[in-house]
């Protein structure tokens, strides 16, 4: 199969490593292509998501199966939100619209379109009332791909971390940290990678909305803990009451579970051992 990767960013270039992997083709589609690493089966084409002629010519050009479209922000405001999340949706929408083939679409989210506070456990069917810009646009972006004429799945990711998204760890190594009572969740970047490869290989799995997450909702508080003991640093014994800036919530992932597809990293404590060793 033939894949165009639409935002060819950390998480793309992993699914599309296993995509090769697997037998597919792979084109990639950023601004830059040169600042990008060379992957083997994967061909980069400079273009911007958020202009509607770029997409065009590379999607008319070409049959594409499947269409992965994990895209950034602009900058951290309510205009670079929509400008990152919503107009390339809407142009994608455009594009697609008008092609003669009909690929199939999977749009990785996040679970910051939820705008639950208090420990609510969420899943694919709780409602989205977001607070930030960011969760609204995303939402927004998400009714987009919704709306297209061809088959579509969105994944909304919990807390992404790995290899180069190690906030928690330098928080700890310089100090900065402040201990929240609020439950966070999370997923392994490469268990977001296996998620798509696993949506695209395997037809019959593809739902219209999944929410990826490990199997371990926890507090903060005791994440932050759990690390400090296996760098052996200090951490601070107090622990501010109420949620966090990004909420409290319980991601549920049974939907993902009941799929047929196994976590590599299942709790926080199997990425972060590995990190850290």
């Amino acid at each position: 199969m033939k894949i165009l990767s639409i935002g060819y960013g950390d998480i793309a270039q992993r699914a599309a490593r296993r995509l090769v992997a697997a037998g597919h083709s792979v084109v990639g589609v950023c601004r830059h292509p040169d600042n990008k690493p060379h992957v083997d089966g994967v061909e980069l084409i400079a273009a911007d998501a958020g202009n509607e002629q770029d997409l065009r010519a590379v999607m008319h050009g070409n049959e594409f199966g499947a269409v992965l479209v994990t895209l950034t922000p602009s900058s951290y405001d309510s205009d670079g939100y929509r400008n990152g999340y919503v107009v390339p949706c809407r142009h994608l929408q455009q594009v697609i619209s008008g092609l003669d083939y009909a690929p199939y679409v999977i749009y990785v989210s996040s679970t910051g379109v939820y705008g639950q506070q208090n420990g609510e456990w969420v899943d694919e069917d709780s409602s989205c009332e977001p607070e930030s810009d960011s969760g609204r646009m995303l939402l927004q972006a998400e009714a987009l791909v919704r709306d297209l004429p061809v088959p579509s799945t969105i994944i909304r990711c919990s807390g992404i971390y790995g290899a180069g998204r190690d906030f928690m760890l330098r928080q700890l190594r310089d100090g900065k940290v402040t201990l929240r009572e609020s439950w966070t969740n999370r997923i392994h970047q490469e268990d977001v990678a296996r998620f798509i490869a696993f949506v695209i290989e395997h037809p019959e799995k593809r739902n219209n909305l999944y929410l990826l997450s490990d199997d371990e909702p926890v507090m903060q508080y005791e994440v932050y803990q759990w690390l400090a003991r296996q760098l052996g640093v200090e951490v601070s014994s107090e622990v501010e009451p109420g949620p966090g800036p990004r909420g409290s919530k319980r991601c549920n992932n049974a939907r993902v579970r009941h799929s047929g597809f196994t976590l590599e990293y299942p709790t926080y404590r199997h990425g972060y051992a590995e990190m850290i060793n």
